[in-house]
């Protein structure tokens, strides 16, 4: 098992890719902190790790709130006594052309998607510097890479945690700690489902040259390979995982031909 005893905190665990990278990690050995502000999905996923015979501790806890984002991990290392891997997954996205989006929105999605992955990093990170090892998994999007648009702050908050991954991945080198990201393409999550639909969705399809949106597995099987020792070259790189979707002009250009 590639993760045998490792203990492993996943923020926004209760459901889609969260719960996945959990139930991923826990079939091969980790002990799981899962953190959302569901109680029912927590629950649910909870068991569903017990099942697999692993320790789990669930804790509801806002990523975006400071006192919240300590506890988490200070009831982390009391239940397991160290942190190896954080997966920040949380995130939330408001919808709204720019001209239109509210300062509300705006500030819910920073919170949440960028906030609270520096909080959860900064308070995992103390714990992982003092055992000088450790793994930080941001979990970012190929909108941070091109911007999504009408998708409120979104790409911006998720180009922000790329960088961050780059600059906590420098940092923290010299502590025996690696800091990398994933850029999911559209992966069929309750958070996807909910800004494509209908013709949208079909034409969204049409854009991926491999053909289909991933699935949650696809983005955790990536995060076990860079949790585990596989990747111990490996810091400061962002993992394009989206089916060719952000290299997809020129595919582009020739489903638009077609349809002419």
């Amino acid at each position: 098992m590639k993760l045998d005893g490792k203990v492993a905190i996943i923020t926004g665990s209760g459901q889609g890719i969260g719960r996945t990278i959990s139930l991923v990690f826990a079939r091969e050995g980790a002990k799981i902190v899962l953190n959302d502000v569901n109680i029912n999905t927590l629950a649910k996923t909870a068991e569903e790790i017990r099942s697999l015979g692993r320790e789990v501790l669930p804790i509801r806890a806002d990523v975006s709130n400071g006192n919240d984002a300590k506890e988490m991990v200070n009831k982390s290392i009391k239940k397991f006594g160290r942190i190896d891997i954080l997966v920040n997954n949380a995130g939330i996205m408001r919808n709204a052309p720019i001209e239109q989006l509210s300062e509300d929105d705006w500030d819910a999605v920073m919170n949440v998607n960028l906030k609270g992955v520096f909080l959860c990093s900064k308070y995992v990170g103390q714990q992982m510097i003092k055992q000088k090892s450790g793994v930080l998994i941001n979990i970012a999007s190929i909108a941070g890479l091109n911007p999504q648009i009408h998708a409120g702050a979104y790409s911006v908050s998720k180009a922000g945690v790329i960088s961050l991954t780059e600059l906590l991945a420098m940092e923290w080198a010299t502590h025996s700690i690696r800091v990398n990201a994933i850029c999911p393409g559209p992966t069929k999550t309750t958070l996807f489902d909910s800004c494509w639909s209908g013709e949208r969705r079909e034409a969204r399809k049409k854009a991926i040259p491999i053909g289909r949106f991933g699935e949650p597995e696809d983005i955790a099987k990536a995060a076990l390979f860079l949790a585990s020792d596989d990747a111990s070259y490996l810091t400061g790189h962002t993992l394009v995982v989206d089916g060719g979707s952000s290299k997809c002009l020129y595919h582009l250009v020739d489903q638009i031909v077609e349809m002419a």
